[in-house]
């Protein structure tokens, strides 16, 4: 990979074009608009599934860790196509994700993962020096306050308390910055991008256990009553 530029002399871009596409277009996540700007993109988006799986987040601290993601019944997740042109060294291209809770649940997390176009592998981040005095990485967040890379894979998140709003039938604005020249060694191609909404299993495994515990106070009780009577003289 090439030398990086710091982050923080980079210029907006002004010449580069970027554009997404939806990979399932008949799931209940969908880019309802886009809109197309001098540095980027904006995108309003619907989030709007409610089946929940354990999140795979290749990243198991806080706040990913524990964490069930909310996916299509199919299990699969929001994912899209991002196709970026005419971008050259120092340019910025900014993604202004404009996203509508329409879930059942209010979200602990919100992420953004990297990938390939395939969706089959996670983006490496060789491009990304997290260790060294001018911290180089080429891709930042104005809202996301969490950046993971471990091991060598990017994952932007906004967690609760963050100070975005991750409500049902809130409509929460992510912004996404990145260096595109540099993160890909050419100035057009194209990359994979998936959006994670997450919640805490606490309030369900609460609920389940809160019934387990129900039902076994009640055996316990029969039990103790046939028992109660069997000692009875007839």
């Amino acid at each position: 990979m090439i030398c990086l530029p710091i982050i923080g002399v980079q210029s907006d871009a002004s010449a580069g074009v970027i554009t997404l596409t939806d990979v399932n277009i008949t799931d209940a996540m969908s880019i309802t608009s886009q809109t197309g700007m001098a540095s980027g993109v904006t995108v309003a988006e619907t989030y709007a599934e409610s089946t929940l799986i354990p999140y795979n987040s290749l990243v198991p601290i806080q706040p990913d860790a524990g964490h069930l993601a909310i996916v299509t019944p199919g299990q699969t997740y929001f994912d899209k196509i991002v196709n970026f042109s005419g971008f050259t060294s120092n340019e910025i291209g900014l993604m202004t994700f404009q996203i509508t809770n329409s879930t059942p649940y209010n979200w602990s997390d919100y992420h953004f993962e990297i990938w390939n176009t395939s969706f089959t592998v996670r983006e490496q981040a060789p491009w990304a020096f997290p260790n060294s005095p001018n911290f180089i990485l080429p891709l930042v967040s104005d809202q996301f306050t969490g950046l993971s890379i471990n091991p060598n894979v990017g994952s932007l998140f906004s967690f609760l308390n963050s100070g975005e709003l991750h409500e049902v039938g809130v409509t929460g604005i992510y912004t996404l910055r990145m260096e595109l020249f540099s993160f890909a060694n050419t100035g057009a191609g194209q990359f994979g991008l998936r959006q994670v909404a997450t919640v805490t299993p606490e309030p369900a495994s609460m609920a389940i256990f809160g019934i387990g515990g129900s039902v076994l106070m009640y055996v316990r009780r029969r039990r103790g009553r046939s028992t109660s009577k069997g000692n009875v003289p007839s």
